[in-house]
């Protein structure tokens, strides 16, 4: 049987397109973004139970003037959130550390970089100033 190049590069693309649409792709990771989480407080321990696209990223627990980080992944084809629940004395709140759609064009070189305060939660904007997101509820 003669091969038909043009017959063969159809049945390529449906295939690929199959494999494209499959739940396996969706667990594909692009690249990672490092979060790190920096007790600014000069008395008060940070707790914080993390997650990261529905994952348990791990708890941390940081003393005054220390930091912990995670890795979050970024999937084709999936919002990429991760979020905090975080105490910091008698203060507590739950907080998206990193939205994907949010954070791209904030967070340089795929790492942002939280400090956490009795005032609140502040980014480094792509490596220039802090700058306040959130405030404790």
């Amino acid at each position: 049987m003669k091969s038909h190049p043009i017959i063969e590069t159809s049945l390529l693309l449906i295939l690929l397109n199959g494999f494209i649409t499959t739940p396996f792709v969706y667990s594909l990771t692009l690249f990672d973004c490092k979060i790190f989480l920096v007790n600014t407080s000069t008395k008060q321990t940070l707790s914080a139970h993390c997650q990261s696209t529905g994952e348990d990223v791990g708890k941390f627990t940081i003393a005054p003037k220390g930091s912990a980080s995670f890795l979050s992944h970024v999937l084709v084809k999936r919002k990429t959130v991760a979020s905090c629940s975080m105490t910091l004395g008698n203060l507590h709140g739950d907080f998206n550390v990193f939205d994907w759609d949010r954070d791209k064009g904030r967070c340089a070189d795929n790492i942002c970089m939280w400090q956490i305060s009795e005032d609140g939660l502040s980014l480094l904007i792509n490596n220039e100033q802090y700058v306040l997101q959130f405030r404790w509820p």
